[in-house]
């Protein structure tokens, strides 16, 4: 089975800046990104889960957590949530990320 979360990364559309396709991420979108990447990368499951008191960028990359949710949704469905997810998707799109993983 193969799943794919995609979507946006971050949500912090009520602290976007310029509302520009190619605007300039903000830090705070740059900062979760990244941390998100590492953080599946090594799969830490718990620090995942721990994300609004430990990830950078907080609160403003998800001021509320139903944006979030689905990736742990997709990794409970993997046939081991720790494996590694491939990146599908990446960059960034009015400054919010948009990376999307596949897990299988």
């Amino acid at each position: 089975m193969l799943i794919i979360g995609s979507g946006f990364l971050t949500h912090g559309l009520p602290f976007l800046r310029e509302w520009r396709a190619d605007a300039p991420p903000p830090g705070w979108s740059k900062d979760f990104d990244e941390c998100a990447r590492e953080t599946l990368a090594r799969g830490d499951v718990d620090e995942l889960m721990d994300f609004r008191t430990r990830a950078p960028g907080m609160p403003y990359a998800h001021p509320t957590v139903e944006h979030f949710a689905p990736l742990f949704v997709a990794l409970g469905a993997a046939a081991d949530p720790e494996d590694a997810p491939d990146t599908t998707s990446e960059g960034f799109f009015l400054g919010l990320a948009k990376r999307s993983f596949q897990v299988r």
